[in-house]
This record gives structure tokens, C-alpha cells and sequence, in this order.
């Protein structure tokens, strides 16, 4: 690849291999009469869906910080009151229904748009290069976006938050050495405003600090509006999905004078498949297995994605002058073959999540007419001897998936 060509990639996501216009340290302001006007501005340069999804997931990140950033006004992270704030903002406050699910929904296709976009780097090998810093903050990111996943299923603090809050506590028992110990720490210090300081400052401060490093940094240098307004085309089907979603299928916090029927939200995207589609182990394997395909598996790829641009280096032409066609061809198909694979397992596992995971099912049972055991998470939620439930994965996921039956 030529010089050119490198500095025509686009820190973000790349748009195409030839020749651009916009180059690295052009002016920030925007000949428009000499660049046909507003719609030369914003087109994309070359519109494919295996590009974009990078802009996307940038643009969706700063939706989600606008949206969460007016619910904190109104948001009171404590035991017992939480969810009533939860709902007084969802059902009083200017625009607080479509902010909440618009927030929501908009987590869900952040981790569409990244899912895509690291995939995406990895069958094109962007890694390779000077971008080796780019792929490991990316990754990097992808597990605080799953941090941002948890802790914000656990914020509302209502029955779903407070199952989310024991699976994930559950889940740590599996890291060998130290689960016991992280399981204890997390169950007796949590409270809905440590979970709180978690989701809306510490790692609030940890993405935009990887997000400098991964992009933000080059885009202030060429220009951030530019960047952004030449991906807005692209986004109009996030926003569409987005704005369909928050309207047709509102998340319910009516209750008592609205209650879910259950089941009632299954097929309905919810991010939190993201990370309960993880958990199904607990389902399908004995407890001696459990550390295998909760930790090591997720464990290990996660090292290799790490190490990839170290395994996977760009060589020479003159080296792969010496290689046979053959052998570069089945090096080839070997490396497609092996992303193809994983990729298409995280998928049938996402969708087979999805497929039983009844999102709005909680509060056909759990809202707050029902009591301080029905509705609010009970005072025993850290007693593992008085509420055994608590430490029964197994029971829990299936409750999570099929509350109707098992209960």
C-alpha cells in the first residue's frame, strides 16, 4: 500500500482503497460552493455495508452520553427509591419516555454497529501496519461497552437490574483463583450508587480515553465535523431503527397500572442479550464445565485478539515472493475460515439468546403493587443463606429465559 493510500485511510473506519480527496491536515472549513454545496459535504464517498459501521458506532456513543446525561437529573441511585425516579422520568418529565428508550435501544445497535466494525477489521486485517494501536484499543473498548451493558441493566434497580446484578456477581465465581474472592467483594460492596459511579463516571472517563487513542485524536487533526457529517447518510438507517423501536415497542414502566403480559417481549432487541447469551453455559453444561466456557474460552480469544496484530504481521513483498501461491492461499482460507467460524457462533448464540429471552417478562410478576418481594429487590438480595437463589445459575438463567415456567 502506498503512502497516499495510507493517509487516505479514515481513523474511524475506512471508506475505500483509492485516492481521497480529504486528506489528513485539510482546512476545517468547507468550501461549499466549490464542493457542490451541502450534499457534496455529506455524501459518502462510497457507500458499502461493510463500512460506516465505525462512524456509527462513534455517532451512537455521543447519542447515548446526550440521552443518559439528561437522565441523571433526574436519576436517585438508592435501595429502595430508585425505580420509582426511574419511573417519574419515564412517565412525567418532558420527553422522558422517548430519552429512556432511545438510550436503550441505542445500546443495543452500539453493540450491533461495534460488533460489525470489529469484524469487519479483522477479515480486512486493519490491524496490520501502523494501525496496531487501533485494533487493540477497539477491542479494548468492546469490553467496556460490555461493562457499560451491565452496570446499566442494573441501574432502573428493578427486578431485571437486580437479576443482572446477581448473574454477573455469579459469572465472576468462574475466573479460577480469585472468583470466590471477587464474588464476596462485589456482592457485599455493591449498591445501586457505587453501580452508579461505575456506569456514569469511571467508565465514562476509561472509553474517552481509548477513544482519543483509537480515533479522536486523528479526527480533531482533519477535522471532526467534517468526519461526522460525511457518515450522517450512512446513519439514517440507525436512526430509523432507533426512532421505530423506542415508539413501537416502549420499555414498560407503567406498573402498577400497566403490566406485561409475559413473554410479551420476546423477538424485542434488548442489549442485554449481549451479555445473558454469554451465561447459557449455565444451561446446557454440568458446573464442572462451567469454568471452561465462561472463562477460558472468552479468556483465551480475547488474549488472541489482543496479540493479533503481533501474530498476523504485514510482510514484504519480497518475502511473499518466496512463499508458494499455495501455501498463501491456504493461509488465506485458514485465517477467513477461523473469523468466519467464530463470528457465526457469536451470532447463532445472539440470536438463539434472543430467541428465548422474554425482556419484558420481569415486571408482568415483579412491579411494585406486588410488595417489598414482588417489586423491590428484597433485603435478603445479599443473604445467600436466607435467599439460596442467588447462587443457583442455573435456576436463575432459566427463570431469566422462561419465567412463566420456571419460577
Amino acid at each position: 500500500m502506498s503512502e497516499t493510500d495510507k493517509a487516505s485511510l479514515e481513523p474511524a473506519d475506512s471508506h475505500s482503497k483509492g485516492k481521497r480527496t480529504s486528506l489528513p491536515g485539510r482546512p476545517h472549513h468547507y468550501d461549499f460552493e466549490k464542493n457542490q454545496g451541502f450534499w457534496g459535504w455529506i455524501k459518502p464517498r462510497r457507500l458499502n455495508w461493510r463500512h460506516y459501521f465505525g462512524g456509527a458506532a462513534l455517532l451512537l456513543i455521543i447519542l447515548q452520553l446526550l440521552s443518559g446525561l439528561y437522565m441523571i437529573f433526574y436519576y436517585e441511585p438508592s435501595l429502595r427509591d430508585t425505580y420509582k425516579t426511574v419511573q417519574y422520568f419515564n412517565n412525567e418529565t418532558y420527553l422522558g419516555a422517548l430519552t429512556r428508550n432511545i438510550h436503550r435501544y441505542g445500546a443495543f445497535l452500539l453493540g450491533v454497529a461495534i460488533f460489525v466494525h470489529l469484524w469487519r477489521g479483522y477479515f480486512r486485517k486493519d490491524f496490520q501496519g501502523g494501525r496496531k494501536l487501533n485494533w487493540i484499543t477497539g477491542v479494548a473498548l468492546s469490553i467496556v461497552y460490555m461493562g457499560f451493558l451491565i452496570s446499566g441493566t442494573i441501574l432502573p434497580w428493578e427486578w431485571k437490574g437486580y437479576w443482572m446484578m446477581e448473574m454477573f456477581n455469579n459469572w465472576l465465581k468462574n475466573v479460577p483463583g480469585v472468583g470466590d474472592w471477587l464474588y464476596t467483594f462485589f456482592m457485599e460492596s455493591y449498591t445501586p450508587t457505587r453501580n452508579f459511579v461505575i456506569h456514569d463516571i469511571m467508565l465514562p472517563i476509561t472509553a474517552f480515553v481509548l477513544l482519543e487513542i483509537h480515533c479522536l485524536g486523528r479526527l480533531r487533526k482533519r477535522g471532526f465535523w467534517d468526519y461526522a457529517a460525511r457518515q450522517l447518510v450512512a446513519f439514517i438507517p440507525f436512526v430509523v431503527a432507533l426512532i421505530s423501536l423506542s415508539t413501537l415497542f416502549p420499555i414498560p414502566t407503567q406498573d402498577p397500572q400497566v403490566i406485561p403480559l409475559p413473554m410479551e417481549g420476546q423477538f424485542i432487541p434488548a442489549p442485554e442479550w449481549f451479555f445473558v447469551t454469554f451465561l447459557m453455559p449455565y444451561w446446557y453444561y454440568p458446573p464442572r464445565d462451567w469454568d471452561f466456557y465462561l472463562f477460558w474460552i472468552p479468556f483465551v480469544l480475547l488474549a488472541l485478539a489482543l496479540a493479533l496484530p503481533f501474530i498476523v504481521r504485514r510482510k514484504r513483498k519480497e518475502d511473499l515472493a518466496k512463499v508458494p501461491a499455495g501455501t498463501r492461499k491456504l493461509k488465506a482460507v485458514a485465517y477467513a475460515g477461523v473469523g468466519a467460524t467464530l463470528c457465526g457462533l457469536l451470532i447463532f448464540g445472539f440470536v438463539w439468546g434472543s430467541v428465548k429471552s422474554p425482556w419484558m417478562g420481569c415486571n408482568c410478576c415483579h412491579n411494585v403493587s406486588m410488595g417489598d418481594r414482588m417489586g423491590i429487590p428484597p433485603v435478603t438480595y445479599k443473604d445467600t443463606i436466607r435467599n439460596p437463589l442467588v447462587v443457583d445459575n442455573r435456576w436463575m438463567l432459566r427463570h431469566w429465559y422462561e419465567p412463566q415456567v420456571v419460577w
